[in-house]
């Protein structure tokens, strides 16, 4: 016993020697302590994973300092939300959708990029760093390398929400991608005349096509389809009474209960029509020809056009569409969560994404539109080698409608909901459940649970006459003799 104590007090001992030792050990080749983290929580499929590693070499040469990013994701903004509302994700930097962040944003999660900025210069964090702030969209009156068209949208459209302190929703975040709402549809089975007739309705079928009947995806997100239910309404002359003269914008932000109930009635009737809801997975859909209308972001419907090209034939398989009467436009943008931890790392991150390089290699990865302006990204001649090869016609790329939509008033963004969100939600459930369960359905739930009732009965019986107590007769006695 005694040996054994004297030899965890010599391993004690020389642990506290090599302490210092060890520590010292800790740097990195140029002398700077330890390896720099970066913790980003994003969407699936939203970044060019190659862009991480560019990051990281260029952290490593402004700062002298190593860095470990942890990329994880997400698949909506309310699993994101749920998590940074609860405190349970410890990251640097987010990527909400517009109205998440201005969910978060009020409920005070979020920082801004302006007071970090400052902080970093008035520590003197950014003494030794040659790295220039200069595509930060937060930070220059210009907007900086980001399109100034957009900035000026997201700064109108969200112009009355201010943070505890009354600092404008600008300050919070800087665009990374944007896009519309449209139909992503088979060139073989739906015609560009039939989606200039009917529009939303080719999502409802209403032309009557029987190759697509059934062979249609919506999107399982509450929000986006219930934009394409009032849009579909407002082009059928299907909207209650006294919305007729809304704008687009109004109409998609408009949850008050005689617009839910009419939603609710043309969604239902819209699953006699479509093969069910998706996420993710309808881009693939589309190619493998399982489905042939998709109602898709503009981004996962570029990216599916553009796998769906056949060299033999030098034709496309799939086409992006968006409805003359109107639809979503979105914006995703960077944000720095109050759980920040590398309030440097994150500041360069989101500047890196801005310059124009890495934007249009991003874009080329993903299909979606950066919200770098194109006047940016068509004088950088980086840029145009990098289009050109990816076998891009740069005055095509930039002159897709699809890609860069005309901004007007037939686009609206959509906004947080508020408390009438769980209404909203409730509808969508109802919606998605069809007109209720059949008749014969109900039939046959009522036999099955009838047959079990009976075998419960029949099986508490016999117990019953297992168990009953047995009536033994005494013996009568003898007479005697």
């Amino acid at each position: 016993m005694k040996k054994s104590l004297k030899l965890i007090l010599v391993i004690a001992i020389i642990a506290c020697l090599l302490l210092p030792l060890l520590s010292a050990c800790n740097k990195s080749e140029d002398g700077a302590s330890g390896t720099d983290k970066l913790v980003i929580y994003n969407w699936e499929d939203y970044i060019d994973s190659s862009l991480l590693d560019e990051f990281t070499e260029l952290y490593k040469a402004t700062t002298g300092r190593s860095l470990d990013i942890t990329y994880t994701t997400y698949d909506t903004n309310e699993t994101m939300m749920t998590k940074v509302l609860k405190g349970d994700a410890n990251v640097d930097l987010i990527c909400p959708s517009d109205y998440a962040i201005e969910k978060l944003l009020l409920a005070d999660c979020l920082l801004s990029q302006k007071d970090v900025y400052a902080e970093l210069q008035n520590d003197g964090t950014l003494d030794d760093i040659d790295f220039e702030f200069s595509g930060m969209s937060s930070l220059n009156a210009n907007w900086g390398n980001i399109d100034a068209e957009v900035m000026d949208v997201i700064s109108d459209t969200f112009s009355e929400v201010k943070s505890k302190d009354g600092k404008p929703y600008t300050d919070f975040m800087t665009p990374y991608m944007w896009g519309t709402l449209g139909i992503l549809y088979n060139v073989n089975v739906v015609s560009e005349e039939e989606l200039e007739e009917y529009g939303w309705g080719v999502l409802w079928n209403v032309q009557q096509n029987e190759d697509l009947e059934n062979k249609i995806l919506m999107k399982d997100s509450v929000r986006d389809t219930y934009a394409a239910s009032v849009l579909y309404m407002k082009e059928y002359d299907l909207l209650p009474d006294g919305y007729q003269n809304y704008s687009i914008g109004d109409l998609i932000n408009c949850t008050d209960d005689a617009m839910l109930k009419a939603s609710e009635k043309v969604l239902t009737e819209q699953r006699d029509h479509i093969s069910g809801y998706e996420v993710d997975f309808g881009k693939d859909d589309m190619l493998n020809e399982i489905v042939y209308a998709d109602f898709a972001w503009s981004g996962d419907a570029l990216w599916a056009v553009e796998e769906s090209y056949d060299e033999d034939t030098d034709e496309y398989l799939l086409g992006y569409y968006v409805p003359e009467i109107g639809s979503n436009i979105w914006y995703d943008g960077w944000c720095i969560p109050k759980s920040v931890n590398n309030k440097l790392a994150a500041m360069m991150f989101i500047e890196f994404m801005c310059q124009p390089t890495s934007a249009i290699s991003n874009s080329m990865e993903i299909g979606y539109t950066c919200a770098v302006a194109k006047d940016k990204l068509m004088a950088d001649e980086d840029v145009l080698a990098i289009l050109e090869e990816n076998e891009y016609d740069t005055d095509e790329y930039f002159e897709d409608e699809g890609r860069y939509p005309e901004i007007n008033e037939s686009l609206g963004v959509m906004r947080d909901f508020g408390t009438r969100g769980e209404a909203l939600v409730g509808m969508w459930q109802r919606a998605k459940s069809g007109n209720g369960v059949s008749p014969a359905l109900w039939w046959c739930l009522l036999g099955i649970v009838g047959a079990v009732g009976l075998a419960i009965a029949i099986y508490f019986i016999v117990q019953a006459l297992r168990y009953r107590p047995r009536v033994i007769k005494s013996a009568e006695p003898k007479e005697k003799e």
